[in-house]
């Protein structure tokens, strides 16, 4: 894998994945929805790369390994919705620079990017309304949302061992 050397390559990088993800046969889809639940595998950055292709549990797990290259301390944080039927989730990843809080997301495609807070709390609370649009949530009940500050997890595990290591994590609040 090559070596990224500034932030601006980093983005360059991410911004080239599509939105798909990788089975436990390794084929690749461009939707969610047929045999997601079952089939999907947490990809590792290497993979992400050459297949050009991830969720956002993906594409977190690259932006952390591409990121501790570049010597940038960065937090993981997964947003889960348990009010709906569906289960609405997301994951994004953060890191602090010169007394600002940056949101590294390029899995929504409406809000792709890296975007600058000037808190912790402004950059969670825009990640909940970025959530809600995203999924079309017209009312979300704050009861049934948790947000978790989680660690890095281990590759190719599914999607249930995956949301269970989340849900192990830090509950936030906001």
């Amino acid at each position: 894998m090559e070596q990224i050397t500034n932030l601006e390559e980093f983005s360059k990088t991410l911004e080239n994945i599509k939105y798909g993800w990788l089975d436990i046969n390794k084929n690749i889809y461009y939707t969610d929805e047929k045999g997601f639940k079952k089939k999907y595998t947490l990809s590792t950055p290497e993979e992400v790369l050459s297949n050009q292709v991830g969720t956002c549990y993906d594409l977190v797990e690259l932006e952390r390994h591409e990121l501790k290259n570049l010597n940038i301390k960065a937090n993981s944080y997964f947003m889960i919705y348990y009010e709906s039927k569906r289960n609405y989730n997301h994951t994004f990843l953060v890191y602090e620079a010169n007394e600002k809080f940056y949101w590294v997301e390029y899995a929504l495609e409406h809000y792709r990017g890296i975007h600058e807070y000037d808190s912790l709390f402004d950059l969670l609370t825009s990640a909940r309304e970025e959530f809600k649009k995203s999924y079309g949530i017209k009312y979300m009940d704050l009861d049934y949302l948790c947000i978790y500050k989680y660690k890095k997890p281990k590759f190719h595990i599914g999607l249930k061992d995956f949301i269970k290591h989340c849900e192990n994590g830090e509950n936030v609040i906001i």
